[in-house]
């Protein structure tokens, strides 16, 4: 009965172990919201966060637990008045393991995410540091992403 009991548990190591990676390839729907400390030289009231909300989409391929690929229309709705519109990049170091948990960075600006997929949808926090005259400003946040539509 032991050697049954290692062969099952051999079997059933040897399956997880080949288990294959969940898919991020594909286009993805994106948006965060990013809160910035307020320092003294960005245009906000002293003490009130500065807040900045990102949509945009991604184009990822992937390979294994590895992927990268872009980003595009990257508009830019802050609280302090600023919007831009259709910034563009590249998604790098994105590693994904097996149970669904997601990591990626943007090449500029340097934002840094983490989180978990979930069939069609992903998120999790971001964060992101920034030089300012007074001094470095982290940035802290939630992201999301919906693969081929818009989050609800």
């Amino acid at each position: 009965m032991k050697n049954a009991f290692a062969v099952v548990a051999a079997l059933l190591l040897a399956l997880s172990c080949s288990e294959p990676y969940p898919s991020v390839g594909g286009n993805w729907e994106f948006a965060s919201t990013l809160t910035y400390p307020s320092p003294s030289d960005w245009d906000i009231a002293p003490g009130q966060p500065y807040i900045c909300n990102y949509q945009g989409s991604l184009a990822l391929s992937q390979s294994n637990g590895i992927f990268s690929g872009t980003y595009d229309s990257l508009a830019t709705s802050c609280n302090s008045g600023l919007i831009t519109a259709g910034g563009n990049g590249t998604v790098i170091d994105g590693t994904l393991d097996r149970s669904g948990t997601i990591a990626l960075a943007f090449d500029a600006p340097s934002w840094l995410y983490v989180g978990t997929l979930h069939g069609d949808s992903m998120g999790g926090t971001v964060t992101d540091t920034v030089s300012t005259i007074s001094g470095a400003a982290v940035a802290t946040g939630t992201w999301s992403a919906c693969k081929g539509r818009v989050c609800k």
